[in-house]
């Protein structure tokens, strides 16, 4: 190598990579308000000059997007945060610098409520900072060990770190076995490798995108190439990102500080990205829960009152969490579908609205079994009884004895007709086994 040429990186030295910003996102269970230190509220980040700076208010995320996305997002019924001054020791080295918290709105809150099934989760956590200056070689499984939160594994000591910077009253998703991820590196120079051996045919930002998005060590196999063209998501300038249901891997291809570029990136990375992910994870915890509505229902005789409810609930969701954008943030908004894709959420939504409509045929199906019972009761009794007693009131020797007669013939015709139509006998053993049913699908609803 004659001196003209640039060094090959080092892929030990800690030094190569100079940002390593990290937002990790996971469902919650909030009991309580978030009380002091926590403010309501989103967390405040500066970008730009003194001339010109820019501070992400509510009020500014608003100015840039929609009033509907600022009531589902930012407003202090539904965000809280709090910066970190002082970072608690972390076992797996992240660095705390903020943590935030974004609860469901009032009508989220109340369609949950209304359903007959465990309450599993109904907000996110976003926990801000940056990954320890670990080896390039190191770092992809540096991020998976700080976004893992398995109850079901306690080497690391992770997930309880991670529930004990949240406030009392609020815990981990009892299923959270992965945290969502927003992460930025940048390299000091040239990108080093992210392995410790070579991977021939394919380029280290490619490699990088890879090995950060999965967070893993492990060589990318033949599939791999074309798993990566999926999930490429296009930014502009000196940024590549890879975005799929593990999260949003962003890597810098030019060496710091690249023209203050960068500064800009860290920015959206703590405002408008996170909250990109944190709308796409309470759209997820929205559906699990009409999902598992949907089950409960369905395993017993649905109601016309809980299937109605239920689609009236999913019809609010679809036109307030469902529907919003960011407004003139397009590239922030196809951030929230390309999560939602990689997640599965539209095909959950499809399934969601066929599971309900065949539950309505079902409703009306039983419902005109009913109607149909009620119109034979009728014929079969009620037809046989007014025939009869006009015949007894127009015998001249009408009485008490012979009334008992008339209705003993009455009731013996009932019975007859009962027996000889097996239809009409179908349509009798229907409505009674419908009224005769345990009270399971009528107890009260919390």
């Amino acid at each position: 190598m004659n001196d003209t040429e640039d060094p090959v990186p080092d892929r030990h030295d800690p030094a190569s990579l100079v940002r390593r910003d990290t937002v990790l996102i996971f469902a919650v269970l909030m009991d309580d308000t978030p009380e002091a230190p926590f403010r309501a509220g989103p967390l405040e980040r500066t970008w730009g000059r003194a001339h010109d700076r820019v501070v992400s208010t509510a009020a500014r995320r608003t100015s840039y997007t929609t009033t509907q996305l600022a009531d589902l997002l930012w407003t202090p019924t539904v965000r809280w945060h709090r910066d970190v001054a002082d970072p608690p020791p972390c076992p797996t080295g992240f660095v705390l610098n903020a943590i935030e918290l974004v609860g469901l709105d009032a009508s989220a809150l109340d369609a949950l409520g209304s359903m007959d099934v465990p309450l599993v989760a109904n907000g996110v956590a976003l926990l801000h900072g940056t990954l320890p200056p670990d080896p390039p070689v190191r770092m992809p499984r540096t991020l998976q060990e700080c976004s893992d939160v398995n109850a079901y594994r306690s080497d690391t000591g992770q997930r309880d770190w991670a529930a004990a910077q949240l406030p009392p009253g609020c815990r981990i998703a009892v299923q959270e076995r992965k945290a969502v991820h927003c992460t930025f590196i940048t390299p000091s120079g040239a990108l080093p490798p992210p392995y410790e051996e070579d991977v021939p045919g394919w380029e280290l930002l490619d490699q990088w995108l890879w090995s950060m998005h999965h967070a893993t060590q492990y060589i990318p196999s033949g599939e791999a190439r074309a798993q990566l063209d999926g999930i490429r998501f296009p930014l502009p300038h000196c940024v590549r990102a890879a975005l799929g249901s593990r999260g949003l891997t962003l890597v810098g291809v030019e060496p710091e500080p690249a023209r203050n570029y960068y500064k800009g990136t860290s920015y959206h990375l703590a405002t408008f990205y996170a909250d990109a992910l944190a709308l796409a994870r309470l759209q997820q915890i929205m559906l699990d829960a009409f999902g598992s509505e949907v089950a409960r229902i369905a395993g017993g005789e649905p109601r016309r009152r809980e299937v109605a409810q239920l689609e009236r609930e999913l019809l609010i969701f679809r036109r307030s969490y469902w529907a919003a954008t960011f407004g003139r943030q397009e590239s922030v908004t196809e951030m929230t579908r390309a999560w939602q894709r990689a997640a599965g959420l539209p095909e959950a939504l499809q399934r969601l609205t066929q599971d309900l409509g065949e539950l309505s045929r079902q409703v009306q199906a039983a419902e005109t079994a009913t109607t149909n019972a009620s119109l034979g009761l009728i014929a079969a009794v009620g037809l046989p009884l007014t025939a009869g007693l006009a015949v007894w009131a127009g015998l001249p020797s009408a009485g008490a004895a012979s009334l008992w007669r008339f209705l003993l013939a009455i009731g013996a015709a009932s019975l007859l007709l009962v027996t000889l139509f097996p239809g009409l006998r179908r349509l009798f053993v229907d409505l009674f086994h419908r009224r005769g049913r345990p009270g399971r699908w009528s107890r009260r609803r919390r």
